[in-house]
C-alpha cells in the first residue's frame, strides 16, 4: 500500500468556490509540505454533480504538487449518483479521476477516502473495496467525543485495513467554548483507538468561528481550537496533530444574503474578525460589481485589516497580497461573496504551514 506524505496540520474545507480558489492559488509543493487538506461535499443546494465537477481539477492539481487530498462525501447520500454504488460519490470521484490528465500521463489520480463513525455497514464495505482500488488507505472521522469499543471494532472489521493504513480524525466540530469533560473525552477516544494498534496519524479537528458575527469594526477572539488541541495533546497517550476548519464556521448550512462583509483572519492564539455593514444598494449598480456596495465595503474591511497590528504582510500568502491590493484600491471581482473566503482561506493555509 502506498504511504501518503506525513503532515503536521489538517485543514477541513467545504468544496465551495472560495475555498477551492485558495487551494488553486497554491503554486509550489513546499506550500503543502506540512499540510493535509480534507475536502467535504456538504450537501448544500448545489447539485452533487456540480460539486464533483469543481472538486476533480483541485484533487488532480494538488496531487501534482505531491499531496493526496482527503475527501468526505458523507453528507451526500450514496444513491444521489446513479451507478456510484455503496461507496457513493467517492466511487464516482474515483471514476472521474481514473482518466489521465493528458495524453502523456497514463497514471490515475488517487485520493484518501474519508469514512465517518456512523457510516452504515454497506457504506463501510463499499469504502473498503474503494480503498483496495486506490491503495492509499483511508481516514476515519469520529464525530463524537467518546466512542465505544464495539463501535471501533465494527469500523475496523468492515474496512479490513490495518490501523497503520488509517488516519484517525477526532472531529469535535464547533467550539463556542470548551465545556467541562471535553478534554478528557477526546483523550479517551484517542486512547480507545490506540488499543487496536498504531494509526498512521491521529488528528484533533475543531473550529471556533461562529455561525455569524454580531459586531462591526475589528476585534479579537481566542482561537479555542488551538487551546483545546494543546490541552488534549498534553493528556493524550498518542501524538496528536492539529486540525481546524479554516476561516469559516465548521457546520455547513444553506446560507443567506448578508448585509455585511467580513474577514476571519487567523493569528497565533487569536482570531482577528473584521466586519462592516454595506451601504444601501444602488439600484443601478449590481451588488457584485467592482464599484458596487459589496466591493467598496470589502475594500474598507481590507484597509482595517492591513492597518491593524495583526496583518501578516503582503508576501505571506496569495490571499494576503490580494488583501493588500484591495486595501490600496486595486483588485477585481471583489463584489463576489466568495472572495473574502478565498483570501482568508489562502492566508489560513499559509498560517498552518508556517505554524
Amino acid at each position: 500500500m502506498t504511504t501518503p506524505p506525513d503532515f503536521n496540520a489538517l485543514i477541513a474545507l467545504r468544496a465551495k468556490q472560495g475555498e477551492l480558489d485558495a487551494l488553486n492559488a497554491i503554486e509550489h509543493a513546499h506550500q503543502l509540505h506540512a499540510l493535509q487538506p480534507l475536502l467535504e461535499l456538504d450537501g448544500s443546494k448545489d447539485a452533487p454533480a456540480s460539486q464533483l465537477a469543481r472538486l476533480v481539477p483541485v484533487v488532480r492539481r494538488l496531487e501534482g504538487l505531491g499531496r493526496h487530498v482527503m475527501v468526505d462525501c458523507a453528507e451526500t447520500p450514496a444513491d444521489t449518483v446513479i451507478g456510484a454504488g455503496a461507496s457513493g460519490l467517492l466511487g464516482e470521484l474515483a471514476d472521474e479521476l481514473s482518466y489521465p490528465r493528458d495524453l502523456f500521463d497514463d497514471q490515475p489520480v488517487t485520493f484518501i477516502p474519508v469514512v465517518r463513525d456512523d457510516a452504515s455497514d454497506a457504506r463501510l464495505d463499499g469504502i473498503s473495496l474503494l480503498c483496495e482500488h486506490l491503495d492509499l488507505g483511508a481516514a476515519v472521522r469520529v464525530r463524537e467525543p467518546r466512542i465505544s469499543r464495539a463501535a471501533i471494532e465494527r469500523i475496523l472489521d468492515r474496512l479490513r485495513l490495518d490501523p497503520s493504513a488509517l488516519d484517525l480524525i477526532i472531529d469535535l466540530r464547533y467550539l463556542a467554548k470548551i465545556p467541562p469533560g471535553l478534554i478528557d473525552d477526546a483523550a479517551a477516544t484517542a486512547t480507545a483507538f490506540s488499543e487496536f494498534g498504531t494509526f498512521r496519524s491521529v488528528t484533533l479537528l475543531s473550529g471556533s468561528v461562529p455561525p455569524f458575527l454580531s459586531k462591526t469594526s475589528a476585534w479579537l477572539e481566542p482561537r479555542l481550537e488551538e487551546v483545546l488541541w494543546q490541552q488534549v495533546a498534553a493528556a493524550s497517550p498518542v501524538p496528536l496533530k492539529f486540525g481546524d476548519y479554516g476561516a469559516v464556521h465548521p457546520l455547513g448550512g444553506p446560507g443567506f444574503p448578508s448585509k455585511h462583509v467580513s474577514v476571519k483572519y487567523a493569528r497565533p492564539a487569536h482570531w482577528l474578525f473584521v466586519r462592516e455593514r454595506m451601504n444601501e444598494a444602488d439600484p443601478v449598480v449590481p451588488a457584485s460589481a467592482d464599484n458596487g456596495p459589496r466591493a467598496r465595503t470589502f475594500r474598507m474591511v481590507c484597509r482595517h485589516l492591513v492597518e491593524s497590528g495583526d496583518f501578516a504582510g503582503p508576501d505571506f500568502s496569495w490571499g494576503d497580497r490580494q488583501i493588500a491590493d484591495a486595501a490600496d484600491g486595486q483588485g477585481r471581482g471583489l463584489g463576489s461573496t466568495s472572495v473574502p473566503v478565498a483570501y482568508a482561506t489562502s492566508h489560513h493555509l499559509a498560517y498552518l504551514t508556517a505554524a
